[in-house]
């Protein structure tokens, strides 16, 4: 378990963790979780909320807001670094699309 601080405009990059589940429950703030093979889908979260990401999923958390938020992240593992699959090929798309959304 751990607690990620996020500052405003701050995003992981994509990844996903090999045969590790996630369960994030959002602290404070206001955060999105882009997630998916394509990083298709946009989940947006709040204070008091969770995501769970199954393992293998493509995701990163982004915090689009000009607040900081901040993550209380639990992986099946006990270790977020346990198993994690850096995708930049999906860090570019993520770029492209969000910046064809604005």
């Amino acid at each position: 378990m751990n607690v990620l601080p996020m500052p405003p405009g701050a995003r992981a990059k994509v990844h996903y963790h090999d045969r590790i589940e996630t369960i994030a429950y959002l602290l404070e703030g206001e955060c999105v979780v882009y997630h998916g093979n394509q990083v298709q889908h946009r989940a947006p979260v709040s204070a008091g909320d969770q995501i769970f990401v199954p393992a293998e999923v493509p995701h990163a958390p982004w915090n689009e807001s000009a607040a900081p938020c901040t993550w209380l992240v639990v992986h099946s593992s006990g270790s977020d670094q346990d198993g994690i699959v850096l995708l930049p090929a999906l860090d570019a798309l993520i770029a492209k699309l969000t910046s064809m959304a604005k």
